[in-house]
């Protein structure tokens, strides 16, 4: 098939107002690093949600620029990040997916659904651990210190590269990505699994914060293929979260705190968003790459 529209060219990087992907990256770290200032920072949920799509915008950045580092040093950089980012995660995820629930439950016209989602909000909270003391905050705070702290020093190991290298790099690396996202796109058209649509998901989004990288290194703004691009990757997202909101739904009706019939007014109210949401998503998949 052919796209409803083409990306740009892929960048040369070579203006003078070109900005180094290490540095960006850098910069990025240490926004992390002064956002967990303050012992109370890991109990906003804004500043942790940040912390989260900051730690997935730096695998991204390791995947454009693996080449450049010694062997190994991405792939280990990359994994440092998921283990930040599963530190951050139980407490976000419980958060997302309780608004989540609220926002459906607002949508129903149906009394008895909405109040299924208030017994179905009230299971979670019941489910969730007791919060961490303060002390085990700043052991974490520290924790979570130490990896960024690494994360700059490994970026800066490399940021004196030859420019030409990097510009060889970044270009090779966004084709990958774009084709891994095509590649993606068609598997999860063509077959519906819920694993490949998590790996479309994956793969759009790296391709979504590489491309937002290198807007910045030309010190652009994003262009309407960037856009779309976004779009996709948040339609993806929230489809994801639905997914997981089924999964915590089953696991609370297994485990006795959700009734038969509460149950199956929420598994399909989920199951009709969930269908507007991966219309959209399909639409917008196959008019970007197919």
């Amino acid at each position: 098939g052919r796209s409803f529209m083409s990306p740009p060219a892929l960048p040369t990087l070579a203006h003078a107002s070109a900005r180094p992907l290490s540095a960006l990256a850098v910069e990025l770290a240490r926004t992390c690093l002064d956002q967990l200032d303050g012992s109370n920072a890991l109990t906003n949920e804004e500043v942790v949600h940040e912390l989260r799509v900051a730690t997935k915008r730096l695998r991204a950045a390791w995947h454009l620029a693996g080449a450049l580092a010694a062997p190994g040093i991405a792939r280990k950089r990359r994994q440092a990040l998921r283990t930040l980012s599963a530190h951050l995660a139980s407490s976000r995820d419980a958060t997302v997916l309780d608004n989540l629930a609220q926002e459906l439950a607002a949508k129903q016209t149906d009394g008895e659904i909405a109040l299924a989602f208030d017994r179905l909000r009230d299971s979670l909270r019941d489910a969730e651990s007791e919060p961490s003391s303060s002390e085990d905050r700043e052991e974490q705070l520290s924790l979570l210190r130490d990896f960024l702290e690494a994360e700059i020093d490994a970026w800066e190991s490399i940021e004196n590269r030859d420019p030409a290298a990097w510009r060889r790099a970044i270009r090779h690396q966004l084709r990958k990505s774009r084709a891994r996202a095509k590649r993606d796109s068609r598997l999860a058209l063509d077959r519906g699994d819920a694993e490949l649509w998590h790996d479309w998901r994956k793969t759009v989004k790296r391709l979504r914060y590489q491309r937002e990288f290198v807007a910045a290194m030309q010190q652009r703004q994003p262009g309407p293929f960037d856009r779309h691009i976004s779009r996709l990757g948040s339609a993806l997202g929230d489809r994801n979260d639905l997914a997981n909101l089924t999964a915590l739904t089953d696991t609370l009706k297994q485990s006795g705190r959700l009734t038969g019939r509460n149950y199956g007014l929420i598994r399909k109210a989920i199951a009709t968003d969930e269908q507007r949401i991966m219309h959209v998503c399909r639409r917008l998949g196959r008019r970007i790459f197919l």
